[in-house]
């Protein structure tokens, strides 16, 4: 948290005391040769707002590809991922038919013997 109050602090002193650069207008031209284009008379902030959301949204189109590759790689993962469970555990109840031993949902907990309950049944 204080981390980005530092952030936000050095924006805000840059930006103020930057006042006049950010405010003044200036207009940006290409020149192809055969057509020259000039954009119109746009403040200085409003260009770097321009080009930090032209940047952004390069970025998010760039690495779009990427995203919907991982999702479905995430996806069939994770139904691999559960195909081998339930086979894992089908395994298991195989194994225990085999031994002869009861699968583990249907057993019946076996009561310990306590010296308390000796010494009741003793009387």
């Amino acid at each position: 948290m204080a981390f980005w109050l530092i952030i936000i602090a050095f924006l805000a002193l840059l930006a103020y005391q930057n006042w006049d650069f950010f405010m003044s207008q200036h207009g940006l031209r290409i020149d192809l040769l055969v057509t020259e284009y000039q954009t119109p008379q746009l403040q200085n902030a409003v260009l770097f707002l321009i080009f930090f959301f032209a940047g952004l949204l390069i970025s998010y189109f760039f690495t779009l590809l990427e995203r919907y590759k991982s999702k479905k790689m995430i996806k069939s993962l994770s139904a691999s991922l559960e195909m081998n469970q339930r086979m894992l555990e089908e395994m298991r109840k195989e194994l225990q038919s085999l031994k002869g031993e009861a699968p583990p949902d249907s057993e019946v907990q076996v009561t310990q013997d306590t010296p308390e309950a000796k010494d009741s049944n003793a009387s």
